[in-house]
């Protein structure tokens, strides 16, 4: 039985997290052969969002569907709200560790395709926006100009294996993960998941693409900071001089 982490980090999510967890059981019942445990990444969240997991879970847990709440004592962001969860599942045996935002613009049906891959031996695999069959409806002209133009620049100086260097729904294996040492990667918000997708790219024998439409949340607010295009653009030369040390 494929054994699969998903991880998501959460801050203030209360409003979603309960359509996520039902989501994602239901994925589980169209994959018994497969064994997914969601670990909630929470930075102490103000909302008690973690508090609302734990007594909520086990209305959607099942015998191939689990979830588990990691509550970080601090908020130190995204990057690392990742470490510390990837550092507690890769003590464990899973064989993919898959990540995805909490506020459901990842949609969880997607995660049927992950698992096809995972089971065909994929060692990473990419959600992306900007392929045939991905989208981004509900974002302006603007948004769309900077975030594809964003993404060709990190192709152009990176790699042109993945069209899609900022989003964070991505599949990992637990080799892969192992390999590039996500704890050692001192970039921080989104700049994380950009070294992090491009050392497995250095890592991995093969990547896989699939296409995905990103729809803005409708509950809460975005945790996306104004800055995050400025940072990424001085961040992406740095990358490719260090070969991802960074």
């Amino acid at each position: 039985m494929l054994k699969l982490a998903i991880a998501v980090p959460t801050y203030n999510e209360v409003t979603n997290v309960e359509a996520l967890m039902e989501s994602i059981s239901r994925v589980g019942a169209q994959h018994p052969d497969t064994a997914i445990t969601l670990f909630v990444l929470d930075d102490s969240s103000p909302d008690g969002t973690a508090s609302f997991v734990e007594h909520a879970a086990p209305r959607f847990e099942r015998d191939n569907f689990a979830v588990r709440v990691v509550v970080k004592p601090t908020k130190e962001g995204l990057g690392a709200a990742y470490i510390h969860g990837f550092r507690l599942i890769l003590n464990e045996e899973f064989d993919h560790i898959l990540q995805m935002d909490g506020d459901l613009s990842h949609d969880p049906r997607y995660i049927s395709g992950f698992i096809h891959q995972a089971q065909a031996g994929a060692p990473f695999v990419v959600a992306s926006r900007y392929i045939p069959g991905g989208g981004t409806p509900d974002w302006s002209f603007r948004r769309k100009f900077l975030s594809r133009g964003g993404n060709t620049y990190a192709r152009l100086v990176l790699s042109r294996e993945i069209s899609d260097y900022t989003g964070g729904f991505n599949m990992f294996s637990s080799d892969i993960l192992h390999r590039i040492k996500p704890e050692t990667i001192s970039a921080t918000g989104y700049g994380f998941i950009l070294v992090l997708k491009y050392r497995a790219l250095l890592a991995a024998k093969r990547v896989v693409e699939l296409p995905i439409v990103f729809l803005d949340r409708t509950n809460g607010e975005s945790k996306i900071p104004r800055n995050t295009l400025m940072r990424n653009f001085f961040l992406v030369p740095r990358v490719r001089a260090a070969r991802g040390d960074v």
